[in-house]
Order: C-alpha cells, then structure tokens, then sequence
C-alpha cells in the first residue's frame, strides 16, 4: 500500500534511491554527476511522491545508503556500479563519516535495568496494549479503566524519557505494553523490550529487517512470548522475558515479501498477512513484473507450525505478454495485506482489506475485502471496491519506461484495517475505509455492500490511509491527502466524525494551521492510524504534532509539538519529525508514540513516552 517510487523500502533503510540504466560499470569518480544523471529526477525535482529528499539523506550514514544500493530492491537498478563506485556515491551523498558498520548496527548505547524481574502473572489484569488494537474488531479503542487517562490528566502529562532508533529518519512501530514492559520494534533490524516507565533496557533483539508492525504478546503454555514480523518478510516468536528466539519462518518466499503489519494472536495461534515491496521492483524495465500474490499465514504460536496458507490470488501468474523491452510480463498479481487481520469470532471469519494489482489483467480480490474461514483460511466472500486498479511504482515515471503506461492505477487500495462494529438494530457492519477517500459499509455475513460516504478527494497517498477509531455509534476517520494537496499542504488533513448506522457527519475538524512551512516536508495530513480512550481522540500530523480532539465536538485539548532534538535513554541522539503509521498507545496514565517519517515528511528518530509528574507517582 506504501508507494514509494524511486525508492526503496528495503528493511533496512526506509530510504531509497533510485539509478536508470547505466552505460559505463562504475567508470567515473564524479559522484555527483551519477547523481544528477541517475537520482535527481525523483531525489531533487520531487516528481514522485515519498522520494527521501537529499538534505534527508544527507543525514544517512554512508553505510545505510551503501546498502540500500547494494543489498535493496533498487539494486538490480545499480547493478552496473560496482562496488567501489557505490561507496564512493555513499559517502559523497552522506554528511557522515564511513565508520565500517553494517547498516542495522547503527551506534547506541542501552542501560540495561538493575535486577530485572520477569513479567508478574497478574500482568495480564492490569493495564494493556497488545497488537494493533486493543479488541480483534480493530476498533483501536483502549477502555478508560485500561487508559487511566482523562481530560484532566492530559494538562499534567510530561516527557518522562525518550528511545532513539540510531541511523534513522523513518520511525513506524508502535510500542505494545504488558505490565512494566514496553515492547517496540525498531527501524534498525531490532526489537527492544523495555520498562515503560524509565526506558532501562530488559534486552534487545537483531531481526533481519525492520520492524514497523507492533509487537503482539500473548501467554503460551512454554511462558509469555512476543510476535513480530519484519520487512524482509520474516516472522519471529520471541520470549517476552528474556529475549530468546522461540521460533521464526518466512512465510512467503518470493523475493519481495514483507511483513510490515501487526500480526493477531488469538488461542494459541498467530495470523500473518503477507504484503509486497514488488511494486518498486516492477519500475525497472527488465522486470518480469509481477508474480507477487497477497497471504494470510497462520501459525501455532507454540511451535510455529503452519496450521494453513491462503493466498487471496487463487491463480498462480502465468505469462501474458511481453515489454517494448522484450520483457516477459506475468499476471494475475497483487493483493498485498497492509493492515491487521480482523477476527469475527461469532462468525469464524478473519477480515483483510488487500491492495492494488501490480499487472493486468487484475484480480477480483485486489482493492478488496476478504473473508476467510478461521479454521480452514478457505475464502468464504471476497468484495471489490475498485475494479482493474493494477499498479507499480514506474506509473509515476513512465516516460522512461513505455512498457508500463498501460497499468497505470488509480492506485486506490486499502491500508487501513477493517473494523467490526454493532448497529443499533442488533446486526453487524464492517467499516473499510479506503485511499480513494470512501469508507465502504458491508454486511458481514456476505460482504454485501450497505453503503458508501465519500469522506476526502483521495489519491495516491490520500483519503483513509493507516487507521481509524470507533465507539459503539461513531467512527472516527483522520484524512491524509498529503500527496494529493502537496502545493497547498494545509489543504491536507482533518478528522470526520461519522454516526455509522445512518452515515450522518457528526463533525468535521479541519487540519490545524501549519507553524512549519519553513521546513521541507511540513504538511497537514494526517495518515497515521488514531488511537481512542472514552472521549478523547488521539491523532498524529504529518506537521509533527500529536493532537487530543474532544469526541463530542473535535475541539482540540492537547496538543505537543515533536519537532525538537532529544536527549534520549540510549544515547543516540534523538530528533522528532512528521507523525505516520501506527498510533499512540495509553496505557496506565501514560501515552507514548514515535515520530519520524523522512520520506514524505519531516524525518525522524525517536518514541517519547509521556507520564503524570515524577513526583506525583
């Protein structure tokens, strides 16, 4: 659902870079000419939407752009570099000095907890936040009794302690909380458990990619472990207490797998949905784009053993045509999973909402919601919201790439989960909310469609992106638009209040106005997924601020500016940016969130966890 044309979305970066045909192996030392002639046009001009910038890339260290044009999807792009050619473009592009570390091993410096006791049995009655929401209808609702938070309490909150991803501009995670543990995944091939209420550090684990899901956690009969997935596509089982690795398998083994949503764990199983960085691989004209096919993969949690595999593209792709370029091209392809499952235990049905097709011609499950069997993963109703939608990042330059005119969006799928929620008259509805700006009502017994309410313009990188909230009466939709209003970035944004039994606009609140046009990447939207506790909405900014909206009338209580350095529990230094992704978290009196997002946005690298006065508790 991430389009990042020109760039890559390698687990180990979130940064990209993108190099056009080459005609000499890496035979010049002018660094900056390769940039000018191979990076500039998406790097510089800024054609394309999510490109890092250079000034933001000059903030890199040398070694993570090495990699991303070494070991990422962008490297069959520089293939002709050779290796010396690429370290010379790293360092040139990078203000820091090349220092020899691998790029997921970026310098920090944790403080460990003294006498560290294990999770309390009774962790699991207090206050929490597993996984993506706090309930399996995805209704990213924490019940006050859980939150311990009021408007009272906002006017007291301070920053109690900060974390710094080191070597980062691009923060995605959001932290899950048992008891006095924190656990987060990382940007640098990482996940950390930590006290919730200092930072000291319980352990840290090296993944293979990053981590932008949230860490799920649940009790087994072999103790509390931790699940998580990577951008690589692995899948990890980790022991909450320790650290230790349990299990972890790849789920998907296409080249281009990734794991970037929130997994469910629910009765000794886990669900994994499987999405695709194939998007950016079919850019380039020698591609045989595309063989990708959304998943869901579920586990025992136990042992990691496969209970089923369904992929929402029943075909396997077969060949269909072949390039300008001679290229053999496959479909059908596609129906990426970028949002957390929805359980229906009533029904014994699982919910994803899938992404676009990246070749024609285009599935029906793409742009769509499925509905699998929990015991069996067999398809029970698939319904589709935007038909023929097939894709790939090379749309936005497709001048230089003919090959592709013809698959050319609208781009229009879905990032958000589902959420299930109850009608005054007793039945159910599921709520989908999608990029084009609509938010779609099915009937959950059949994926019947109820209603539609056109809520944004919509777009590329517009309309509902990452997450909403709900009552048992009101869905709450933050507007992103970012890309679609990019020459009038307070035109972004917002927050719509909908009565979602009869589609009626509680309230509408316009973005709030930008103190930080000075700054490139300083915009309105407002992707990032919101988090609910009775009646305060939470909700982060791509201008870097996190907001408290009342619910009965979107009047803004609270409100904290990120955009500052930090100093930070692990010595690296720390510096805030635009707010995407994953929500907040509150928990126990406490809210803690990550701000970062280099691509689009204002980069960078920190989570900040905010609490009552020290001396109050």
């Amino acid at each position: 659902m991430r389009k990042i044309p020109c760039m890559t979305l390698i687990t180990v970066l979130g940064i990209s870079i993108l190099f056009t045909s080459v005609s000499r192996a890496g035979a010049t030392d002018d660094s900056e000419q390769v940039f000018q002639d191979r990076c500039a046009t998406c790097h510089v001009t800024n054609q394309v939407p999510k490109a890092i910038r250079r000034d933001v890339m000059a903030t890199l260290p040398p070694e993570k752009i090495f990699d991303a044009i070494t070991s990422g999807l962008m490297s069959l792009h520089a293939q002709s570099l050779n290796a010396d050619a690429r370290k010379r473009l790293s360092m040139h592009l990078s203000t820091h000095p090349w220092t020899g570390s691998t790029a997921g091993q970026m310098s920090e410096t944790l403080a460990f907890c003294d006498n560290p006791s294990a999770l309390k049995s009774d962790a699991w009655n207090g206050p929490l936040w597993s996984g993506w929401s706090p309930d399996l209808d995805n209704a990213r609702e924490q019940p006050v009794a859980q939150a311990q938070i009021d408007e009272g309490k906002l006017a007291d909150l301070e920053l109690r302690w900060t974390l710094g991803f080191p070597g980062a501009t691009t923060v995605g995670s959001q932290p899950a909380i048992v008891g006095e543990r924190l656990f987060i995944g990382g940007p640098g091939h990482a996940v950390y458990a930590l006290h919730a209420k200092t930072g000291c550090a319980y352990w840290k684990y090296d993944t293979v990619g990053k981590i932008k899901g949230t860490p799920v956690v649940m009790p087994t009969a072999a103790g509390t472990m931790v699940f998580i997935g990577d951008r690589t596509g692995w899948v990890y089982a980790l022991d909450a207490n320790t650290g230790e690795l349990r299990w972890k398998d790849r789920p998907d083994k296409h080249p281009a797998a990734s794991v970037t949503a929130t997994l469910v764990a629910h009765a000794g199983r886990v669900y994994v949905p499987v999405a695709s960085l194939e998007e950016t691989s079919g850019m380039a004209p020698d591609y045989e784009c595309c063989t990708f096919r959304g998943s869901v993969v579920v586990y025992d949690a136990l042992t990691g053993k496969r209970v089923w595999k369904t992929y929402l593209i029943a075909q396997t792709p077969s060949p269909t045509k072949r390039s300008p370029h001679g290229t053999q091209l496959f479909a059908p392809s596609g129906a990426a999973v970028w949002g957390t499952p929805t359980l229906d235990l009533k029904r014994g049905l699982l919910y994803v909402t899938t992404g676009d097709a990246y070749s024609r011609p285009a599935a029906k499950t793409t742009d769509a919601v499925v509905a699998l069997e929990l015991d069996t993963g067999a398809i029970r109703w698939s319904w589709q919201a935007t038909a023929d939608d097939a894709y790939t990042n090379a749309c936005l330059i497709a001048e230089t790439h003919p090959q592709i005119l013809e698959e050319c969006g609208p781009d229009l799928d879905f990032g958000a989960s589902a959420i299930l929620r109850k009608l005054p008259s007793g039945a159910d509805v599921l709520l989908a909310g999608q990029k084009s700006g609509v938010l779609h009502g099915l009937d959950p017994d059949d994926g019947t469609l109820l209603w539609q309410k056109r809520l944004a313009r919509g777009g590329i990188l517009g309309g509902i992106e990452w997450g909403m909230s709900a009552d048992d009466l009101t869905v709450y939709i933050p507007i992103s638009d970012t890309w679609e209003n990019a020459d009038t970035p307070n035109a972004a944004g917002g927050i719509v209040a909908m009565h979602f039994h009869d589609q009626s606009i509680r309230w509408r609140r316009p973005a709030a106005e930008l103190k930080c046009l000075d700054t490139p990447g300083c915009n309105a939207g407002q992707p990032q997924a919101a988090t609910l506790v009775g009646g305060l909405l939470f909700s982060g900014s791509m201008d870097g601020h996190m907001r408290v909206y009342r619910t009965i009338d979107g009047s803004v209580v609270w409100d904290y500016d990120t955009l500052r350095e930090y100093e930070t529990v692990n010595g690296v230094k720390g510096f805030g940016g635009s707010l995407n992704g994953a929500g907040a978290t509150v928990v126990d009196g406490w809210v803690y969130f990550s701000s970062g997002y280099g691509l689009l946005g204002m980069p960078g690298n920190v989570m900040l966890a905010f609490g009552p006065p020290a001396q109050r508790e």
